[in-house]
This record gives C-alpha cells, sequence and structure tokens, in this order.
C-alpha cells in the first residue's frame, strides 16, 4: 500500500514539475524589418528550381536591380525550404515567378536567405522585366 502510494506521487510530482517543451515560435518580419536584416536586397525573377531534398529547392534568380549591397553577379542562387519545416514561412517559387529576395551577402553567385520568409513575390503580370528575357 505504501509503495503504491510513493509511486503515484512521484508519478505526480514528475508530471508537474517537468518543464514541458513548447514549440518555438517564430514571427514573420515586415518589410522594413527584412530590409534591415539583408545585406542584399535584390529585385528578379526565378530563372531555375533545382530540388534537393524532401524540403528544400536551390533557387536560381535572374537579377534586374540591386537594392542594397553589391554584386556584380547577373544571377544568384540560394537555398529555400518550402516544403515541410518551415514551409509556412518561404514560398514554393517556380520558374518566372518575380520578386524581392531579401539575402545574405551574396559571394560568387552563391548567398542565403536573410531570415525565414524573406521573399516578397510579385502578382502574376508585374511591370518590370528582366535584362535578357
Amino acid at each position: 500500500m505504501r509503495s503504491r502510494f510513493l509511486l503515484s506521487a512521484v508519478v505526480g510530482l514528475s508530471v508537474t514539475l517537468v518543464p514541458r517543451a513548447g514549440a518555438s515560435q517564430i514571427n514573420p518580419l515586415d518589410l522594413s524589418a527584412l530590409a534591415g536584416k539583408a545585406e542584399a536586397i535584390v529585385l528578379g525573377q526565378v530563372e531555375g528550381v533545382k530540388r534537393l531534398d524532401a524540403d528544400r529547392d536551390e533557387i536560381t534568380v535572374r537579377i534586374a536591380d540591386v537594392l542594397k549591397g553589391k554584386t556584380a553577379d547577373k544571377t544568384v542562387t540560394f537555398p529555400i525550404t518550402c516544403r515541410g519545416g518551415l514551409k509556412d514561412f518561404d514560398p514554393e517559387l517556380k520558374v518566372g515567378d518575380k520578386g524581392l529576395f531579401f539575402l545574405q551577402a551574396i559571394e560568387e553567385g552563391k548567398s542565403r536567405l536573410a531570415f525565414f520568409g524573406s521573399v516578397a513575390i510579385f502578382p502574376k503580370g508585374g511591370n518590370f522585366r528582366v535584362a535578357g528575357r
């Protein structure tokens, strides 16, 4: 009887005293906050999408204009998580999508997103063209 009470007490205390693991929460940033986190902001059009694994794609963007930072590169390539994981932040991009891309520094045509969700895609039929297209 005593051991049953002791076991119940231990189980009860362990359930109430053990810290609970909460889910991580990442809040989307507004455009001005994204601009502050980005080392480079480019206006461009998705030229290539290569599947890296079940969750990520490698995106190649033809650069129409550099709004922040510097690069002589005509294209930039970066990975994006668009399935599984943080899929609600980063869109699944398609060839032809046009938009703003908030990036870390561009080195030899390679970069990474500045923050989760740091892609702003324009609605179809936007008003700019990428040179060579």
